[in-house]
């Protein structure tokens, strides 16, 4: 019962913008409704039969619900164009970030013209990338923003550290892939830190709770709740990365591997343009 109470409730203020005041209204609904619900079984009534009576009892809530989506309109204009400070700490971490960063380039940049060796430059400019996107990561998941509420400290840890591993791996097999080792030398020394990256991404994405302050996800499935519109976004969509895929092993023994990343960024850069397309549609 406790679920259909709370599938009502939600229905009923369904395409609200969400607000803390928002939630406490209809879990007080939620309450009374129960509360309800319960006397009315007590006095005999089945549940069906006090469920509708509850809701009979509730009254003609149009008017609030109008008022309220009137009210919630304004709040996500504000809450879009209005500016979300940044902490001390995040900034601090931002600009030592950036610093590491900087500094990485240019001790790569004296240890090429000094050694004209690219190798070594990539080298010694690999572990100031590594370290500073990893603290990129880390302040940018934990950071509040307009949309989003920030990422608790151990999940972004474990996505900052695992993009690290990622990196070091991809960083390790371009060495290996330019100081002409072996194609399945390079595969090898990239799987061992891939694997265990991989895995650390799908567990944290599966795991993952929702930190938006707007419930993107039904305004996505109302959009796409058209038949015909899914059918042709997926289509066209499929067909796309059905061809990059194809394209990725063709252009690597064609052209290089070293080249095989073009088709993919072409890809995501088509999407792009396809969801825009799709979203300039609307009605």
């Amino acid at each position: 019962m406790r679920d259909r109470v709370k599938k009502y409730v939600d229905n009923l203020f369904s395409g609200i913008y969400e607000t803390k005041e928002l939630n406490e209204l209809k879990e007080e609904i939620s309450s009374n409704l129960l509360e309800k619900i319960k006397d009315f079984i007590d006095d005999g009534y089945s549940e069906n039969e006090a469920f509708n009576k509850a809701i009979s009892d509730l009254g003609n809530m149009s008017e609030l619900v109008e008022g309220l989506k009137k009210a919630s309109e304004r709040k996500a204009y504000e809450d879009m164009y209005k500016k979300q400070p940044i902490n001390k700490k995040h900034v601090i971490g931002y600009i030592l970030a950036s610093a590491i960063l900087l500094f990485g380039i240019m001790v790569s940049g004296i240890t090429y013209f000094d050694a004209k060796d690219l190798l070594s430059a990539i080298g010694t400019l690999m572990p100031f990338l590594i370290v500073s996107v990893g603290i990129f990561v880390y302040f940018g998941l934990t950071q509040e923003t307009k949309q989003n509420y920030g990422m608790i400290k151990k999940r972004a840890m474990a996505y900052s550290l695992a993009t690290m591993v990622l990196l070091l791996g991809i960083f390790l097999a371009s060495l290996s892939f330019l100081t002409r080792i072996e194609l399945s030398g390079v595969l090898g020394t990239l799987m061992v830190f891939v694997i265990p990256s991989v895995i650390v991404f799908i567990y944290l994405g599966l795991t993952e709770k929702s930190r938006s302050k707007v419930n993107w996800e039904k305004q996505w499935i109302e959009y796409y709740s058209d038949p015909k519109t899914m059918m042709i976004h997926g289509n066209i969509s499929g067909a796309l990365w059905i061809f990059t895929f194809g394209a990725i092993p063709l252009v690597g023994f064609k052209l290089g591997w070293k080249y095989a990343w073009i088709p993919f960024v072409a890809a995501i850069g088509t999407q792009l343009i396809i969801e825009a397309i799709f979203a300039s549609k609307k009605k």
